[in-house]
């Protein structure tokens, strides 16, 4: 039988845990002091990042890869990682078994995107849900919003922004590897449009959190096209605040027009 402290302690335990998710330490972030408020810094030249390529979706390019050869793509402010494999198939096969991804020593078993790469909508989320895309209540909260406008995960490419949750604090030049992979990888799909779902893939692409983003249409530039985005908040908020539900719907609405 469970004492009455040991209840409280339960409680003062989930309580805490609740708060600092509000708080965001569940996000990819670092342990560097910085102003949340302050427009993002240029990124430093020196590295190489993969070149825009597409996978048959008719795209034009300024500079198409080369059969076979890595493509390369800039970043915003001109920095550079390493190359990355040319077509989908291949980065998805880079993604599951290369010891060079930038969350190779997060954990053994990646979560790679699903559904359909052919898709005029492709949603990015931050990282699986226990080993899953979307899985548990979360996951049907998700599947909710699919239907509420008319889509399922067949009808979309849905794709996280890590392949594994990281524990812990994430290092910058990893955080800027995850950017570049997955600034690849939209190339490489070319949606008509992206749906940002989370701040993790929201800071890291559009330069702010989801909340300060939502409501508008950015433009993702790629170098070679740009990509129409909206960012909006995780359905795991939505679980924890349910006030925030009339405006991510707000935000499904602006996504799916003119689709």
């Amino acid at each position: 039988m469970v004492g009455a402290s040991a209840l409280i302690d339960r409680e003062a335990a989930a309580s805490l845990i609740r708060w600092w998710r509000d708080a965001g330490v569940d996000t990819l972030v670092d342990d560097t002091p910085r102003d949340w408020l302050a427009r993002p810094a240029p990124l430093p030249t020196g590295e190489r990042v993969a070149e825009r390529s597409d996978a048959g979706r008719g795209a034009v390019h300024n500079s198409a890869p080369l059969p076979g050869r890595s493509a390369a793509v800039p970043l915003p402010g001109g920095e550079r990682v390493e190359e990355l494999p040319p077509t989908l198939p291949a980065l998805l096969d880079w993604m599951r078994d290369s010891a060079d991804v930038p969350e190779a020593r997060w954990g053994k078993t990646r979560v790679l995107p699903a559904g359909d790469p052919r898709s005029d909508l492709m949603i990015l989320i931050d990282a699986p849900e226990a080993g899953e895309l979307m899985a548990g209540e979360i996951g049907a909260l998700f599947d909710r919003m699919l239907a509420a406008i008319r889509r399922d995960r067949a009808s979309i490419w849905l794709a996280p922004f890590a392949t594994v949750r990281p524990v812990g604090r994430v290092p910058q030049d990893v955080l800027r590897r995850l950017t570049a992979v997955a600034r690849h990888q939209i190339g490489l799909v070319a949606p008509k449009r992206l749906l940002i779902m989370g701040d993790a893939p929201s800071r890291a692409l559009l330069g702010m959190e989801a909340i300060p983003a939502r409501g508008k249409f950015h433009s993702l530039n790629l170098g070679a096209a740009t990509v129409e985005t909206v960012a909006t908040v995780h359905p795991r908020l939505l679980q924890e605040r349910p006030a925030f539900k009339a405006q991510a719907w707000k935000d499904l609405q602006l996504v799916m027009k003119g689709l």
